[in-house]
């Protein structure tokens, strides 16, 4: 029997695939739940702008990783539109397009304080390593989140949200220093 010659196969692909042959990534905020048929329509809109996307989860926001930039100016006009961002956490509630808008803004300035933080108490590396150390061992990267949440809760008992500042901390050092991710876990395992 031959095999239809449009047909994607989707395998595992290393964080650094990922990042070299998905160049273009958009976030929608994932706090809340999508229901099944908005799941449906996201997974349907992102396979007609290209057939070849991926996605992953990490820290309250789901990426879509597309090849071209149109790709992903195309998928955040579908996610505003379609009203797939969730701002508050286990709700279904959609959010309006100025709900997400002040979000960013929030979210941002709350990157720019959390990252003042461990660079005022020389975190960082701290923080980052023990989720590399984590994915090293073979743990998954919730698991690897959780333990590096336990450094910042380690460092500062105050914080009231530790996961979220962990994931500040590992995003920030993914973005700027890709290359200590691409080795930090054995055997090929997916970032």
């Amino acid at each position: 029997m031959e095999m239809p010659s449009d047909r994607i196969v989707r395998g595992s692909l290393s964080s650094a695939a990922i990042a070299r042959l998905y160049p273009v990534r958009v976030a929608r905020i994932a706090r809340g739940l999508l229901t099944y048929a908005e799941q449906g329509r996201l997974n349907e809109s992102a396979a007609q702008i290209d057939r070849r996307w991926r996605s992953g989860c990490f820290n309250g926001l789901e990426y879509f990783h597309f090849r071209f930039p149109e790709q992903g100016a195309l998928m955040a006009s579908v996610l505003l539109k379609e009203r797939l961002h969730r701002l508050v956490p286990g709700s279904t509630a959609p959010a309006t397009s100025e709900e997400v808008e002040a979000e960013w803004r929030r979210i941002a300035e709350q990157r720019a304080a959390v990252l003042a933080w461990a660079r005022t108490n020389n975190a960082l590396m701290d923080i980052v390593q023990a989720y590399r150390f984590e994915r090293r061992r073979g743990a998954f990267s919730s698991r690897a989140h959780a333990e590096a949440a336990k450094v910042v809760q380690q460092i500062d008992r105050s914080i009231v949200d530790p996961l979220t500042h962990a994931g500040v901390c590992i995003e920030w050092a993914e973005r700027e220093y890709r290359q200590w991710f691409w080795r930090c876990a054995p055997d090929h395992q997916v970032l």
